[in-house]
C-alpha cells in the first residue's frame, strides 16, 4: 500500500556526515527531496522556522549543548513540523523521553531504504490524515455554532455543560455562561408534568447502547413552552460507564401544534362517521324490517288468496265453465311459483341488509352464516374456525365488525384471485381477533401505501372508531391477510 500523498521535502538532522549524505541519497531513490541537512539542534531550529520542511528526520543523539529531544520539542511547539525520530537504539527511556514531542516514528540505524520509506509515508500519511481531521472539526464547529438546534455535551457525573452553541440562548432565552455556570440547567426548565418522564428518558439514554431520542416540553426563561426533540450520544469509559452525553435538541413546537389540531379535526371526523354510520344502520334496520313484515306479508297473503281463488274454481259444477275454469287454474298454479320465488327474494333482501342470524344467535354464528352463503356465490371455499367463546360485544360493535366482515370478503372475491379463504377468530387478553386470509395473489405494499381505496380506507377507520387495531398485508406465497383486533368492553 503506497502511503504517499505527495513528494515531502525532508531536513535531515544529523552530527555524522557520511550518514547524513547517505540519508539524502536515500530520500532521492525513494521519491521523496531533501531540503538539506544540518548537525546541531540550534541549527534545525532556525532551517525549521526559515525553511518550513514538510518533515525533519532527527537524531536524537547530536552533538553540541542540544540534543535531538531538546530540539524537536521547542520545533513541535512553535513550528507544528512532523518529526521522525533516528537512533541508535530504542530503549524504554529514550522513547519514553520523546514522547512529550509528539514523534511521527522511530527509525533505526542503520537505516534501510524500505525501513525509511515506510517511515515516511506513514508520517505524511498521519499529517494528512490530522489536517482532514482539524478541517473537519472547524468545519463541526462552525456547523454547530450556527445551527438552529440547540447543541451541548454534558458531563454525566457532575451534569456541568462542556459545551453548548448559541441556540440555547435563543430557544431557553439562557446565556451559554447561564448554561457554563449552572449545571444541569436544561433539567431544571423541564415542565413540571414532564420532569418524571425526562427523568425516566435520559436514564434510558445512558443505560441504552443505542441512541434513543425523546420529547419532552420546557419553560423557557420568558415563560413560553416549547416542545423539544433530543437526540443523543453517550460517551463511555474503558468499563462502559456512561461519562459524557451529547445532544442535540430540535425544537418541534410548531409540528405538535399541527398534531394537536390534526388530531382535533380527526376525532371530529371519526364522531361525524360514527353517526352517518350509525345512521346508516339504523336506516338498514328500518329498510329490512319494512321489507319482512310488510311486504313478505303482502305477498304471503296474496299468495293466500291465489290459493283460495283455485280452490273456489274447482268448485264450479257447470260443464260449460269447467274448461275456462280449468284454464283459469292453470294459469294461476303457473304464478304461484313465482309468487314463492320473490317472497324468497324479499327475504333474501332483508336477511343481507340485517341478517336475524346477527341478533337472535350473535356474531360468531353470523359470520359462519355469511361465510357459507359467501362460498355458494362466490365459489370460493371458505373454512371457518372461530370457536364457540361467547362474545361480549354490545350490539353496535357487533353490526361494525360484521360488516368490515362482509366487505373483506367482497375485496376478496373482485381482486385476489383466490380460490380458498381462512377465517378464524379468537380471544386473547381481552380483544377479539379476527382474521380472513386468502390464497390469492396477494396485496402489494406499494397498493396498500399508495391506496385511496375507500374500502381499505373505510374498514380502517372503521375499526378505528371501535378502538380496535387494522393491518393488512400481504405476499405471493401467502396471499392477502387481514386482521381486525376489537377490544371486548
Amino acid at each position: 500500500m503506497n502511503l504517499i500523498f505527495k513528494k515531502a521535502k525532508v531536513l535531515v538532522v544529523e552530527d555524522e556526515k557520511i550518514i547524513a549524505k547517505d540519508i539524502e541519497a536515500t530520500l532521492k531513490r525513494i521519491g521523496h527531496e531533501s531540503a538539506g541537512s544540518v548537525a546541531k539542534g540550534e541549527d534545525a531550529i532556525n532551517f525549521a522556522e526559515k525553511e518550513k520542511p514538510d518533515l525533519i528526520l532527527m537524531d536524537i543523539t547530536l552533538k553540541g549543548e542540544m540534543d535531538g529531544i531538546e530540539a524537536a520539542k521547542i520545533i513541535n511547539d512553535k513550528f507544528r513540523i512532523p518529526i521522525v525520530y533516528i537512533t541508535a537504539h530504542q530503549d524504554e527511556d529514550t522513547i519514553e523521553k520523546t514522547k512529550g514531542t509528539n514523534p511521527y516514528g522511530y527509525i533505526t540505524k542503520p537505516l534501510d531504504d524500505r525501513d525509511l520509506s515506510t517511515a515516511i509515508n506513514s508520517a505524511m500519511y498521519r499529517v494528512d490524515v490530522e489536517l482532514r481531521l482539524q478541517d473537519a472539526e472547524e468545519k463541526y464547529f462552525r456547523l454547530s455554532e450556527n445551527a438552529p438546534d440547540m447543541i451541548l455535551s454534558q458531563d454525566v457525573k457532575t451534569k456541568r455543560y462542556n459545551y453548548v452553541n448559541k441556540s440555547v440562548q435563543k430557544l431557553t432565552g439562557f446565556s451559554i455562561e447561564e448554561f457554563y455556570n449552572k449545571p444541569g440547567l436544561l433539567e431544571s426548565i423541564v415542565d413540571e408534568e414532564w420532569k418524571e418522564q425526562y427523568q425516566f428518558s435520559m436514564k434510558m439514554v445512558l443505560d441504552s447502547t443505542i441512541s434513543i431520542p425523546f420529547e419532552f416540553m420546557i419553560v423557557n426563561k420568558n415563560g413560553k413552552k416549547l416542545w423539544l426533540n433530543q437526540r443523543s450520544v453517550v460517551l463511555r469509559d474503558s468499563h462502559n460507564k456512561a461519562q459524557t452525553i451529547e445532544a442535540i435538541l430540535t425544537d418541534i413546537t410548531e409540528r405538535k401544534n399541527y398534531e394537536t389540531k390534526l388530531e382535533e379535526t380527526t376525532q371530529k371526523l371519526r364522531a361525524l362517521t360514527n353517526y352517518q354510520q350509525k345512521v346508516r344502520e339504523e336506516e338498514r334496520l328500518h329498510i329490512s324490517r319494512e321489507i319482512h313484515d310488510q311486504l313478505g306479508q303482502d305477498l304471503t297473503v296474496l299468495k293466500m288468496d291465489l290459493a283460495m281463488l283455485v280452490k273456489n274454481i274447482v268448485k264450479q259444477n257447470t260443464v260449460s265453465k269447467d274448461k275456462y275454469l280449468n284454464s283459469v287454474s292453470d294459469e294461476l298454479k303457473k304464478i304461484t311459483p313465482y309468487i314463492d320465488d320473490i317472497i324468497n327474494k324479499v327475504r333474501k333482501i332483508a336477511t343481507e341488509l340485517r341478517p336475524d342470524i346477527l341478533d337472535k344467535l350473535g356474531l360468531l354464528e353470523a359470520i359462519e352464516w355469511h361465510a357459507g352463503e359467501f362460498e355458494k356465490r362466490s365459489n370460493i371455499k371458505c373454512i371457518t374456525e372461530v370457536g364457540d367463546e361467547e362474545i361480549n360485544l354490545n350490539p353496535e360493535k357487533a353490526i361494525s365488525v360484521f360488516r368490515i366482515f362482509q366487505e373483506t370478503l367482497t375485496n376478496t372475491a373482485r381482486h385476489s384471485g383466490a380460490t380458498e379463504v381462512k377465517i378464524k377468530n379468537t380471544i386473547q387478553h381481552g380483544w377479539m381477533i379476527l382474521t380472513i386470509n386468502d390464497n390469492g395473489r396477494g396485496i402489494t405494499n406499494e397498493e396498500i401505501e399508495k391506496s385511496t381505496s375507500l374500502g381499505i380506507l373505510g374498514m380502517k377507520e372503521r375499526v378505528l372508531l371501535l378502538g380496535g387495531i387494522w393491518d393488512i398485508k400481504g405476499s405471493k406465497e401467502n396471499g392477502t391477510s387481514v386482521e381486525i383486533k376489537v377490544p371486548l368492553s
